[in-house]
Order: structure tokens, then C-alpha cells, then sequence
């Protein structure tokens, strides 16, 4: 029962009616018999630093951040993680209220890293494409780095964002980063491409973009693995196309709930299983 020491986690985004974050977290807190309750809070950007602020004055414990504010929570934190200080995005908030002091944390790199070492794919030597230059992609983007791949190149519809990226990831390696101006520049190396993930909303059932394929239709994925971010739809036409020519397909899904046993972790201390929550979520959508 919730009562006065109940701790108060929030989920904070725009647009966020859609997330499944309430769904997992108050499934890891219900399963593990914490004193809390997760809720989410749909945030304008310009009220993103009021937002924040006013967590942290009205003690609640802790917060995850989704699209679009990763990278503008990084600049309110008072101590980020090493990984967070490298990439300039943050996910997961907890707060020291005795301190008065807000750490901040990225579980999205962990969490990508564990889907694909859960399907068993090869790092060593592979050749890697990530679409997209914003919070996720960092993340993707350094998670990347972390193994020992070839190359990564990159696609954005403005290559601006792109350059940040690589400077702000020097330290990681981000020499091996390729900046396309075009994602057709990749056509005739596709075959040699083992790893391509979508770090965009295209796909996403939102207006137009549920029809929409984040690379082109000639391309043949066979062989490849597909990470496609997005998760609602769970078989985006991105997904479908991927299954249909012979790929291994990972869904947003994955990395949902791994990243968010990751920020469970670092509130309370454990770190949940997560098959049973991932079936009910697939349920549930």
C-alpha cells in the first residue's frame, strides 16, 4: 500500500503515453517487494529544467528519461557516470537527497551491448551501420565502439549532429566512425554491412511513419542482424522485411527491458529477471 515513505520514480518524456516503462518497472517492483511506485509524466522541452528541478525539491527518488530529452538531461545532472560524461546522455536519475546531489547514469548502452550478446553476434571484425544521431544513437554508437568491430558508419539526415558525435566519442575510438551524406552511398557495400541499427522513429505507429523503412527496399538483409529500436509496432515493416530475407531480428523490446533492469538495479540494488516481464509486454501489445 502506498503510503508516506513510498519512493516515487517517474518516467519523463515527450510524447510518453505510449511507453511500457510504467508496465515493467511496477512489475520489477511488485516481483521484488520494494516500497515504490513508478509514474510517468508527459514534459514540454521548455519545461524540461523545471521539471527537473522540481523532482528533485519534492524528493522523488529517482527518474528515467526518454526521448527527446537524454542529452538535455546530461547538461542538469550534478554527477553523471563515466559512461554518460563520454556520450552527453542520460537516462536514469537518482537522487541523494541528503546530499542534495542528482547522479546520472546510461543503462541504454549495457542494455543494447546484453540483446546482442544474448543472440550470439559476432563483434570481432564486424562492419556496422547506425541510423539516427541523437540520445539513442550515441548510445548505440559508443556501445559499438566498446567491441572490437571494423568499422561503423553512420547515417543522418543531417550530417551536423553526426560530427558531435564523432567528437565528443574520440577518447572511444571514433575513428572508426564513417559519416555518410547519403544513406545510398552504402549501396554497393551492403553485403559486406553484419549489423544495422535504426536509432529513428521511422517505423514508429505514429502518422506516417508506420509505412516507412528506415534503409532501402533493394537492399537484401539476408544474414545480417536488424536492431530496429523502435517497439511499437513490435514487427515494424523494418522488422518484417528483415525476417522475410533471412535476418536475425531484434525488436525495441529487447532493449526496453534490458536498460530498464539495468536503471532497477541502480535503484535498489537488484537486478531483476526479465523473461517473464518480456512475455507480458509482448501480450500486452
Amino acid at each position: 500500500m502506498i503510503n508516506s515513505g513510498t519512493k516515487v520514480i517517474a518516467l519523463i518524456g515527450n510524447p510518453i503515453k505510449h511507453s511500457l516503462s510504467p508496465m515493467i518497472q511496477n512489475y520489477f517492483i511488485s516481483e521484488y517487494s520494494r516500497d515504490a511506485v513508478y509514474l510517468s509524466f508527459e514534459i514540454k522541452k521548455e519545461n524540461i529544467r523545471e521539471a527537473f528541478n522540481g523532482a528533485k525539491t519534492l524528493g522523488i527518488f529517482g527518474l528515467n528519461v526518454t526521448m527527446p530529452y537524454k542529452e538535455e538531461m546530461f547538461g542538469l545532472i550534478d554527477n553523471p557516470d563515466r559512461v554518460s560524461s563520454i556520450i552527453k546522455s542520460v537516462n536514469t536519475v537518482k537522487f541523494d537527497h541528503k546530499k542534495n546531489v542528482s547522479e546520472g547514469f546510461n543503462t541504454d548502452v549495457e542494455g543494447f551491448l546484453i540483446s546482442l550478446d544474448k543472440k550470439k553476434f559476432k563483434w570481432k571484425g564486424s562492419q556496422c551501420l547506425v541510423i539516427g544521431a541523437g540520445g539513442a544513437a550515441r548510445s548505440t554508437i559508443y556501445g559499438i565502439l566498446q567491441k572490437n568491430i571494423k568499422r561503423i558508419f553512420v547515417y543522418n539526415r543531417t550530417t551536423e549532429k553526426i560530427n558531435y558525435i564523432i567528437k565528443d566519442l574520440k577518447s572511444a575510438g571514433s575513428e572508426k566512425i564513417r559519416a555518410l551524406n547519403s544513406i545510398n552511398d552504402l549501396s554497393d557495400e551492403i553485403k559486406n554491412i553484419d549489423l544495422i541499427v535504426n536509432c529513428t522513429p521511422v517505423g514508429m505507429d505514429i502518422g506516417s511513419n508506420k509505412d516507412m523503412l528506415p534503409v532501402p527496399e533493394s537492399w537484401n538483409l539476408r544474414g545480417k542482424f536488424i536492431f530496429d529500436m523502435v517497439y511499437r509496432p513490435v514487427e515494424t515493416r523494418f522488422l518484417k522485411k528483415a525476417r522475410e530475407e533471412g535476418a536475425m531480428a531484434l525488436s525495441g523490446i529487447d532493449l526496453l527491458i534490458n536498460q530498464a533492469a539495468l536503471s532497477f538495479e541502480i535503484w535498489f540494488g537488484i537486478l531483476p529477471q526479465t523473461d517473464a516481464i518480456k512475455e507480458k509486454v509482448l501480450d500486452s501489445i
